[in-house]
């Protein structure tokens, strides 16, 4: 593949780490940091990430300093999040992105920072994953999510995606930019001023402990919004309801999506589980129901 997306990371090449969402448990982003190193990676960051603002990781100007300086830090070659939770839309509007835009590098990260990495992409042109945090990578994290995450970095990123538990809710095969991320993130933004401002895209959904009842309200919201209109396909990951099944899960995507004209996957490996593999935004995506099957595009 001739690679032309971002600068591939090298053995021993340091990885920034940012807070700019919730508090978090130190002893859980010590494992996560403890896998990283594994990979073969250094990393750096602030003291002044552990601090707390009820429950946010500190005051919203040390979140944007500590990202700008990050950008700007040319031993710094690509940029991970600690956790999310919530916090990153505070930051969105202050955030210097033309300063960015000169220093990019991949930025990987997922949930919270959904509206993040979409700003960081459309105003800045970084090169955006949607991928685990370092507090996710705590919890005995899969090989096949470390794999994942350390060719990602290293310019090996995964250039398709099948998996035994994708299922296809509607038969077809489109093309389109790869759009999206956590539904409940992409919900609050409808109506703002960081609406998502796609076109004849191909839009990636997970979230977590949400019941039916609330993924198909959310889902229902962007079919109004005629967000979903503009979109191609659909490319569902983990969708875990705290007290309801997959097969109730599945007969509501079913029902909402009924009038959807575009092909329909369901199970993508990708989101809030342990088995997590790294995929980019904002590049081509070609979606083959036949094969069960999404292929990524990045050269431009």
């Amino acid at each position: 593949m001739h690679f032309m997306y971002y600068a591939p990371l090298k053995q021993g090449d340091t990885l920034g780490i940012a807070a700019p969402a919730g508090s978090f448990d130190r002893e859980k982003f010590d494992l996560g940091i403890a896998q990283l190193k594994k990979l073969g990676f250094q990393v750096h960051f602030q003291a002044d990430l552990f601090e707390k603002n009820r429950y946010l990781a500190g005051s919203d100007e040390r979140k944007i300093s500590e990202l700008e300086n990050l950008f700007e830090n040319p031993k710094i070659k690509a940029i991970l999040f600690a956790r999310g939770g919530y916090g990153c839309q505070k930051i969105l509007p202050k955030l210097n992105y033309k300063k960015i835009s000169k220093h990019p590098k991949p930025v990987i990260g997922y949930s919270d920072a959904t509206p993040l990495l979409e700003q960081l992409h459309e105003k800045s042109g970084i090169p955006i994953f949607y991928g685990p945090m370092v507090t996710h990578l705590a919890a005995e994290p899969s090989a096949e999510t470390l794999e994942s995450l350390r060719n990602t970095l290293i310019g090996k990123p995964a250039t398709y995606l099948q998996h035994s538990g994708i299922k296809i809710l509607k038969e077809g095969s489109a093309k389109g930019m790869g759009v999206g991320g956590c539904l409940s993130l992409i919900s609050t933004s409808l109506g703002t001023s960081y609406q998502p401002k796609w076109n004849k895209t191909v839009l990636f959904l997970e979230d977590t402990n949400e019941e039916a009842y609330s993924l198909d309200r959310m889902l229902t919201q962007l079919k109004h919004s005629g967000l979903l209109s503009r979109c191609k396909a659909l490319c569902f990951g983990t969708l875990s309801a705290p007290t309801q099944t997959e097969e109730i899960i599945f007969s509501m995507l079913k029902d909402v999506l009924n009038d959807f004209p575009g092909p329909i996957l369901t199970g993508l490996p990708v989101g809030h589980q342990r088995h997590f593999i790294t995929v980019p935004l904002g590049v081509q995506w070609d979606v083959d129901t036949a094969k069960k099957q999404v292929v990524f595009h990045y050269d431009r």
